[in-house]
């Protein structure tokens, strides 16, 4: 996610939060159709299921954990492996009709399968390897029982399908942009989702939380002349009467919160990154005019990141104009209006190293992900537009002991202030002091080879500095954990 602005800090009033709000009393929903659910058979009375085959997705497996900062979201007892989301979007009504396949790994014993999804949609039907079950729903809950107890590592195939009109859900956060996380709707049916850093389950039943990380094959239908975009590779379109239906496909592993959704009347554009990588743009045909420059950027600033980071990690790129922030949405950034500059587009391109490739283990370590992404936003801006690295940090550095009053330190931020301006200019502080010890030869190989050796993986500040001290042979355990720490500007 891209900070407010590069030079200016948001220090908004601050705002209560809360976890999920709850209705007056649990709702039990039956599976539509389903029926009653067949009693579950003992040992005695038939033979243990077979197992499922989970090879074909053994590079979606994650180490799922429970989140500190946000606890009601997620379940480390799952690991979903793959999504197969079929999602069939109608302006005309606002509506989402959608399959969702989960291929599940259990992480620990388990006897039913809980996931994240939005009280706003209807369930009409639920199976567990084909066979019909009712599951229950209290909240944004889902829980789906299993015929048969799993055993960690053994796997289950979890199909959901259901329908309705998607709502957001309020973060409960002082930044405006992320105040509502999830499925929006815009003017004449226009649709899109972000969900930074819960928000997917407004959209499919999903495991939303950044240590459980997945692979992905989305389709998305819409009437014939829109267009459905989502995270991922481009795998084309097939049209079929009034309806066309866009294929995506994400063969690396991605945190829910990096997914995205888009349906609009977007003109599509193709362009070449290093080495050839496909890009695709999205545009609205009334904004080509001043967004498809700004697009065309991606390839140089593409490479340019390349020369620091190494190669670009994913097979594809691409960048949708909607919504009204800016994110680092896998492998296809989003981009509002006002945040539709090169630099911006450099920041979200840096979090492909650092945040998508290597993500976050959980939400207290934000700080990974958006100081990097900072620094190099700053870096570049300084080498294409004006000014130096030194005048950036030394600018930002007055702000820092307001942001960690008004926010809290970087390491442990208000849970309100998510999203604020001191996970992005503190660490990205810190890290220049880094450089200035390391000097600048040995502080580039750092950040080019932290991505390449962890990619795909998830990771906190342990992993971190751990890792750093080795690399480098010098030990910043201190200097990273007072910078991170600190309730007041480090010296």
């Amino acid at each position: 996610m891209t900070v407010l602005s590069l030079v200016t800090v948001s220090l908004a009033a601050s705002a209560c939060t809360a976890p999920r709000p709850a209705p007056p009393a649990p709702v039990a929903t039956s599976a539509g159709p389903a029926g009653p659910a067949s009693p579950a058979a003992s040992p005695a009375q038939a033979e243990r299921r077979p197992a499922v085959d989970l090879s074909a997705y053994e590079q979606g497996r994650s180490r799922p954990v429970a989140d500190p900062v946000y606890p009601a979201y997620g379940n480390p007892s799952i690991d979903v492996l793959h999504y197969d989301l079929a999602l069939d979007w109608k302006p005309g009504t606002r509506t989402l009709t959608g399959t969702a396949k989960l291929t599940v790994r259990a992480a620990r014993p388990i006897s039913r399968v809980k996931l994240d999804f939005g009280r706003a949609l209807n369930v009409d039907e639920v199976t567990v390897d084909g066979t019909r079950v009712r599951a229950t729903r209290k909240y944004d809950d889902l829980t789906i029982p299993l015929a048969e107890p799993l055993e960690a590592d053994e796997g289950t195939v979890v199909t959901v399908r259901y329908h309705g009109r998607p709502k957001p859900v309020d973060s409960k956060q002082r930044r405006k942009d992320i105040s509502m996380l999830g499925f929006r709707i815009g003017s004449g049916g226009r649709a899109w989702a972000l969900q930074e850093p819960f928000g997917a389950f407004t959209w499919f039943p999903v495991n939303d939380h950044p240590s459980d990380e997945a692979l992905y094959d989305v389709a998305i239908t819409v009437p014939k002349g829109w267009s459905g975009v989502a995270h991922g590779t481009y795998r084309g379109k097939t049209t079929e009467g009034k309806a066309s239906t866009f294929r995506w496909e994400s063969t690396d592993p991605v945190a829910s919160y990096l997914t995205v959704f888009a349906a609009d009347k977007f003109r599509m554009f193709r362009d070449k990154g290093p080495r050839g990588i496909p890009i695709t743009y999205w545009i609205r045909p009334q904004d080509v005019a001043e967004q498809l420059p700004v697009a065309r950027r991606m390839p140089s600033i593409m490479r340019w990141l390349e020369k620091k980071l190494g190669p670009y990690p994913f097979p594809s790129a691409g960048l949708v104009a909607t919504s009204d922030s800016g994110m680092e949405t896998q492998q296809m950034i989003a981009l509002g209006p006002r945040y539709m500059e090169p630099s911006v587009v450099a920041h979200e391109l840096a979090h492909h190293w650092f945040g998508d490739t290597v993500t976050p283990r959980t939400w207290r370590d934000m700080w990974l992900n958006e100081g990097f992404a900072m620094y190099f936003e700053m870096q570049w801006y300084a080498d294409h537009e004006d000014g130096t690295i030194d005048e950036f940090i030394g600018n930002i550095r007055a702000y820092d002991a307001e942001l960690r009053r008004e926010n809290g330190p970087p390491g442990d931020y208000r849970r309100d202030a998510f999203g604020q301006s001191n996970v992005y200019y503190s660490p990205a502080i810190m890290l220049h002091e880094i450089r200035e010890r390391l000097g600048d030869r040995k502080f580039w190989a750092m950040t080019r080879a932290w991505p390449q050796e962890h990619r795909n993986t998830t990771q906190d500040r342990a992993a971190f500095v751990k890792w750093i001290n080795e690399h480098t042979g010098r030990n910043f355990t201190k200097l990273i954990n007072t910078w991170l720490d600190s309730k007041t500007t480090p010296r």
